[in-house]
């Protein structure tokens, strides 16, 4: 029976896993504690004016996130906030991944992923070096795969048989790759390989690059985007330097496989065996950006003229790519609903040429803040260990990013209270100051008031002073012939009348036989006399000399005032006590103990302020009041930030002519229509040329339907909704149908002049439609027409219309309701501006619905 049962219970535990168990409890114990955490955040009352944060959804930034926020004070929420939004909303991945905001500040922009894709950027970046091809010559050239493959094979064909040395190289690069996935060099079109239709770009390989100790690297430098409209953006001071693993080495057959080589991604390098984790500045794959540039400039490089080329490469892209971003906005975001705004940081990866051009390799919406890097710790095992340089450039940058888009007025009221409680800390530190010097003061007092100690060694009696280098010796002698003991060559002599200076006793009291038996004779006293004469002198003689080079020194500006004023307060009371120190000189004593040499200089390993601390015994109090007065100094300093504005101020008046094809994106919002998308669709092309009047240039309905089918065809593989049957056109492709519209009928030379005037006749006339009736009466418009709904432009043509007086009434309404005899005084649309103005359009519209109702019940009797 027993064998039974222990058979059955061993089959029982070989069907459980206990580690299963084990770990589901586990997770069951972290959600319980997770909620009870997220119940006691939602329960604890938050001050006024707090800046609260939410983490629920920060992820890879946490810790930096964490960081920031215990320094500035902030509250945080990692679970995020239920009764009401927070100020600032912090998401690792993209706008869309938490749906539910409807307020505070959040800092990702809707669609920016998309827009900054390899593929979508340097299409944007080719459209505006088609108008300003010398300002957008900041990246390679670019090929799009596998549409334009037949023209990449044609281009490289062309280059072989000019037989251009080195042999041109490709790199190729998915479209929404990242952390260097999926990248390779070709040299022809056979190596290209065909990933099931993936998107991907192909761009010139610069292999003429700068190097520094023979190895490949780029500059990843932030920006962070305050707004769009208007456009506020600012660059980091600080950036990374990431650096290949191999020496680098120009492209060929057998090197052009070479990943470590070629490449500079930190994700791919740190894999490497070579990696150096250097904490170094100047050493390591991976270093901060002034540290190369310092590295730079020691070797005569210009880094200031490479640094401005690189503020204008952002500058130019940010404008490149805002109208797409209004766009992507609006849709997200309408203006008639609750919503929070936005902002983002960004990261730019710089490559230096030979020539030291800065060239944009590409944008990566989602830059890493993370303060940690990898370490395989053992063979499949890896740990994570702080990095002291992502740690420098990471948390002044996210710290004074909170900082720019914090509110205003709750920044402003948490500076002051940190102000006061900086001068509370200064007033407290100052009355311990006060209370630690009277304390001490006071127990001088008491030193000085208590009576002399006497010991007795040897038959010598010494008397202890105020000095504690310094006592009165009394010499017991047996005989009145024996000469005088040798006396210490350390020991300080003090007759009973100077001593009387701050003991406040008599003579009597010390020679006295009855309160002392170890007098002295008068031959004795005589000799004790002599020898204090001579160090008496001997002191004064060090006094002078001390005091002239206290002066000489105060004359060079050597030593400063305060040093200065010690050291002759403390000569002052060194003539007042009559004492001197042996470690602060150089003194030669003789065999005899009374013979002393002049020759007397300053110790030259001695510090000035250090001996006068010892002399006079403040040395500890004098170095806690010199912290207490540099924390003061380091409170009163003024923060500088890690960010410098770039746009509107001070290059917005140097690039403002480059935002032309904003004012399209005005046009092609107002000809959605009410529908939330982000495409146009044949309706709404149709209704861009009638609002924008085209017809009156000679374009038919019948070519606009033609134009937007072949565009449509010609962009359809950049369009995300195919799949979903909701065919349209995007805004880069509504530019090429502009620019095709532009060239057939506003032609005049000059690219860049043909669409200046095609988007002035189009404004000139939109302006005069639609943006005039909506000051008149928004609600005939639609949503993004309205003028609460998007900025209106002022029109470029003014209306004028004559005014319509009371007596013309009748006339007017007459020829309203009879079309036949109607004559035009006036245009229609001041008819209906002056009948809506005066409420009785509606009137006249239901009286005559009721007059046409009684005849027709006429013809019905009859």
């Amino acid at each position: 029976m027993s064998a039974t049962k222990n058979k059955r219970n061993i089959e029982l535990y070989k069907g459980v896993d206990f580690r299963r168990e084990l770990t589901f409890r586990e997770k069951k114990v972290a959600e319980i504690k997770r909620e009870k955490m997220k119940i006691l955040a939602d329960v604890k009352p938050v001050p006024k004016y707090m800046i609260t944060v939410d983490l629920s959804h920060a992820r890879g930034n946490l810790d930096a996130l964490r960081m920031c926020l215990s320094e500035l004070e902030w509250k945080q929420y990692p679970f995020g906030r239920k009764d009401q939004h927070c100020d600032i909303h912090w998401q690792c991945q993209n706008f869309e991944q938490n749906p539910d905001l409807y307020g505070g500040k959040v800092n990702k922009f809707p669609g920016i992923s998309c827009i900054c894709s390899k593929n979508n950027l340097f299409r944007v970046l080719d459209q505006m070096r088609a108008l300003y091809p010398d300002d957008y010559d900041f990246y390679p050239r670019t090929w799009y795969l596998p549409e334009q493959l037949q023209q990449l094979a044609h281009d490289i064909r062309k280059m072989n048989e000019k037989r251009v040395k080195p042999r041109p190289t490709f790199i190729v690069k998915p479209d929404t790759g990242s952390q260097g996935e999926g990248i390779y060099l070709i040299r022809d079109v056979q190596d290209y390989l065909v990933n099931n239709g993936r998107a991907n770009v192909c761009q010139e390989y610069l292999s003429d690059v700068f190097l520094i100790d023979k190895f490949k690297f780029d500059l990843r430098v932030y920006a962070v985007l305050k707004s769009v409209d208007p456009l506020e953006l600012y660059i980091c001071k600080e950036g990374l330097a990431r650096f290949s693993t191999v020496p680098y080495e120009s492209p060929t057959s057998r090197n052009i496989h070479e990943t470590f080589m070629h490449l500079t991604n930190y994700s791919l390098n740190k894999k490497s065996t070579s990696f150096n984790r250097s904490d170094r500045d100047d050493e390591g794959s991976k270093r901060t950006l002034t540290s190369v540039f310092s590295r730079m400039q020691r070797h005569g490089y210009n880094t200031d003229k490479i640094w401005k080329r690189i503020e204008h490469i952002i500058v130019k892209t940010m404008i490149a790519i805002i109208p797409d971003m209004k766009i992507e906005m609006l849709a997200a975001l309408p203006p008639n609903k609750p919503g929070p705004t936005c902002f983002q940081i960004l990261g730019f990866d710089i490559l230096l040429l030979h020539n030291l051009k800065p060239i944009l390799l590409e944008i990566n919406s989602s830059p890493s803040l993370r303060i940690d890097s990898e370490v395989e710790v053992a063979p499949g095992v890896v740990d994570y260990v702080p990095s002291p340089k992502d740690e420098e450039v990471k948390i002044p940058l996210i710290r004074d990013t909170l900082l720019l888009v914090a509110p205003k007025k709750k920044v402003n009221y948490l500076e002051r209270k940190k102000k006061m409680s900086q001068k509370r800390r200064r007033a407290r530190r100052e009355r311990r100051r006060q209370k630690r010097d009277e304390d001490d003061r006071k127990r001088k007092e008491e030193e000085a008031s208590r009576p002399p100690v006497q010991h007795e060694r040897d038959g010598v009696i010494h008397v202890e002073t105020q000095h504690p280098r310094s006592s009165i010796v009394i010499i017991k002698s047996q005989e009145d012939d024996d000469p005088p003991k040798k006396l210490n060559r350390e020991s300080s002599f003090l007759l009973p009348s100077v001593h009387n200076v701050f003991t406040n006793r008599n003579e009597n009291d010390y020679f006295n036989k009855d309160q002392n038996q170890n007098s002295l004779k008068n031959d004795e006293m005589d000799s004790l006399t002599f020898g204090y004469g001579e160090r008496t002198d001997f002191i004064d003689r060090i006094e002078d000399d001390e005091n002239v080079t206290v002066e000489r020194l105060t004359r060079e500006n050597l030593i400063d005032h305060e040093n200065s004023h010690t050291k002759e307060m403390y000569s002052k009371s060194n003539i007042g006590n009559k004492t001197s120190t042996g470690n602060q000189y150089d003194q030669d004593i003789d065999n005899t103990g009374n013979e002393i040499n002049n020759d007397m200089r300053y110790s030259d390993n001695k510090d000035s302020d250090y001996m006068i601390g010892q002399g006079d015994g403040c040395h500890n109090d004098r170095g806690t009041e010199e912290s207490s007065n540099s924390e003061e100094e380091i409170d009163s300093e003024p923060y500088v930030s890690c960010l410098k504005e770039l746009y509107p101020d001070p290059l917005a008046k140097k690039f403002e002519h480059l935002r032309i094809y904003e004012k399209l994106a005005e046009v092609f919002m107002v000809s959605l229509g009410v529908r939330a998308t982000q495409r146009l669709g044949p309706t709404g092309f149709r209704t861009f040329s009638r609002k924008c009047r085209l017809n009156k240039k000679g374009i038919t309905n019948a070519t606009i339907d033609i134009l937007f089918i072949d565009m449509q065809r010609k962009w359809e593989h950049v369009n995300p909704e195919r799949t979903t049957g909701k065919p349209g056109l995007g805004f880069r492709g509504f530019l090429d149908a502009c620019h095709e519209i532009a060239r057939r009928k506003f032609a005049n030379g000059n690219m860049l002049q043909t669409m200046e005037d095609f988007i002035d006749y189009c404004l000139d006339n939109l302006h005069e439609d639609q943006l005039f009736q909506a000051r008149c009466n928004p609600r005939l418009l639609p949503r993004r027409a309205r003028p609460h709904g998007y900025p209106i432009l002022e029109p470029m043509v003014s209306p004028t219309s004559p005014m319509i007086l009371e007596e013309n009434i009748g006339v007017l309404l007459e020829s309203r309701l009879a079309g036949r005899n109607y004559s035009k005084p006036t245009s229609a649309e001041d008819v209906d501006q002056f009948l809506r103005r005066h409420g009785q359009l509606r009137a006249l519209k239901t009286t005559v619905k009721r007059v046409k109702s009684r005849n027709k019940k006429k013809e019905k009797d009859e």
